[in-house]
């Protein structure tokens, strides 16, 4: 009796889970309710990476996640959405991009934007922060991990939704972590977040090549941007020094990715530049602020706003 009613309110509880679909997945046949009130962007991006109101996405982590989507969709026309999750790197971000299009028939564009972590020779570059990556792959992986208490508490969170007693978040993404905040920084000393010297035997930059392969499967019609952002300018490494040439290399690569596209642009703001050298534009060494941020928001809808009949360059910040 007891294993009968242990397994039946178990079988009873996932079948439940799937009918609600907590994180809204679409996976399987379902209830059909709209929106999802869940705050954490790792979570809550499966929602909106296949909402089909949107035909464009800004990805990166912590320094993308300013760049407004608004504003791109306002002045080009494309119906942009945040996707950049702060401490994730290029794994979750081509996991993130791989969903968005297993969930789209078509779509416009894709800002990338590329720090350092892209750069690594790690294969198996470890995660910062844990990342649900069974939520954005196969159907196994879904059910295999789909019962916890988190998805109890979505459900939950979506029904409310449907009832009325809640809002559900923004399916936009965007959220403006900088306006008013004024934090100390003093430029300290620092070097690279990430360790890019080449290791033997390992291909030079592992990560920039699966994002390649994955660009070179879209059609033509997708416009496609690398983005290498900004950072104050105490923070670049000396010119002539191994490591300048380290990074150097890593944004030809990640400018090759674009390379033969009809549409690809590639930005490079990490560079020495008058717009960097004011400490008031920058939270820190890597994170900057509005000004900066409008910038590169000119320069990105500049590229996304090519002629259909014209081509987007590949070029560097001047």
């Amino acid at each position: 009796m007891f294993g009968g009613v242990f397994f039946g309110l178990g079988a009873l509880l996932f079948a439940l889970l799937l009918l609600i679909d907590p994180y809204d997945t679409g996976r399987f046949p379902s209830f059909g309710l709209v929106g999802v009130r869940d705050h954490s962007m790792r979570t809550a991006d499966a929602s909106r990476g296949r909402d089909p109101h949107f035909n464009a996405a800004v990805v990166g982590n912590s320094t993308a996640q300013i760049i407004n989507p608004y504003r791109l969709s306002e002045l080009t026309g494309l119906r942009f959405i945040q996707l950049s999750i702060p401490q994730t790197g290029p794994r979750e971000q081509l996991e993130l991009m791989r969903w968005v299009l297993a969930n789209h028939a078509s779509y416009g564009a894709f800002v990338v934007v590329a720090d350092t972590l892209w750069c690594s020779h790690d294969p198996n570059l470890p995660l910062r922060e844990p990342f649900p990556s069974w939520l954005y792959g196969d159907d196994a992986d879904y059910l295999a991990n789909v019962v916890s208490s988190k998805a109890i508490d979505r459900s939950v969170w979506r029904l409310q939704v449907a009832l009325g007693l809640a809002k559900p978040v923004d399916p936009v993404g965007y959220t403006d972590y900088i306006s008013g905040k004024r934090p100390p920084f003093e430029a300290l000393p620092a070097g690279p977040p990430v360790d890019i010297s080449e290791t033997p035997g390992q291909p030079p930059f592992p990560w920039i090549d699966r994002l390649r392969a994955l660009v070179a499967g879209l059609p033509q019609s997708v416009r496609v941007l690398v983005v290498v952002p900004p950072v104050y300018f105490a923070y670049l490494s000396p010119p002539g020094s191994k490591e300048a040439a380290a990074i150097d290399a890593c944004k030809a690569a990640l400018a090759n990715v674009v390379t033969d596209r009809r549409f690809g642009t590639f930005l490079d703001f990490r560079v020495d530049m008058p717009e960097v050298h004011d400490i008031s534009d920058f939270v820190d060494f890597v994170h900057y602020r509005e000004k900066l941020q409008r910038m590169i928001e000119d320069r990105i809808i500049a590229a996304l706003r090519v002629p259909e009949h014209g081509n987007a360059q590949a070029s560097r910040v001047p």
